[in-house]
């Protein structure tokens, strides 16, 4: 179900340091940059694409040539766009909502401002805006929205250890650097979803995890 961000239940988000917000938002981009490695090994599941089969509509790449963009609608008129360059949910029906965009070789998250979803890899400067923070972090959530949905699906339409595969795989990338075990990584998201007051950095759960 859609966040009502006008909700009681945001406002401790309001209340939270610009600095301390701005931190969460950065630990949400880690676990996004990795998360973009498990969506290109949905893609090449033993099954089949299993973007496809999620309901994604797969595209040439009008930016980075010889790669591919994953399109899913959404209820409302927003739609998910996924590239391994780039991922960002746009509501074309209403700019004013601010469209979320991460891009993965900066490793941040923008509000983006643009009246089209972008070319992979070619981003208009003007078009990206790296707050005010808390309209980051509620754009942010849109997103987090439909990435909790399909991590719900992949549970039920996978073998229990997928996930776990993917996380591996990654981690033994030389240049990899992984973030929280996929379980760990969906409970801290849910935290960073319902009360980011409340919630450990990053790199403290993995501290414990390690430990």
């Amino acid at each position: 179900m859609p966040i009502n961000l006008r909700s009681e239940r945001f406002q401790p988000a309001r209340e939270i340091p610009v600095s301390r917000l701005r931190a969460l938002l950065r630990d949400y981009c880690d676990l996004l940059g990795q998360q973009m490695y498990f969506w290109g090994r949905d893609v090449i599941h033993p099954r089949g694409n299993l973007l496809c089969e999620n309901g994604f509509d797969r595209r040439a790449s009008e930016g980075l040539e010889g790669t591919s963009v994953y399109r899913k609608s959404l209820d409302g008129g927003a739609a998910v766009e996924l590239h391994g360059a780039c991922a960002g949910l746009y509501d074309l029906n209403d700019p004013d909502s601010g469209h979320f965009l991460y891009i993965r070789n900066k490793k941040r998250c923008f509000l983006y401002s643009a009246d089209a979803p972008p070319a992979p890899g070619f981003y208009a400067m003007e078009s990206l805006a790296n707050g005010p923070a808390l309209d980051l972090y509620f754009s942010s959530l849109r997103f987090l929205d439909w990435w909790l949905e399909y991590e719900s699906w992949i549970e039920k339409r996978t073998d229990p250890t997928w996930r776990y595969q993917c996380y591996e795989a990654f981690s033994s990338l030389p240049a990899s650097r992984p973030s929280l075990p996929p379980r760990e990584a969906i409970l801290w998201l849910s935290q960073y979803r319902r009360n980011p007051s409340g919630i450990t950095r990053i790199r403290e759960r993995m501290r414990s995890i390690k430990t």
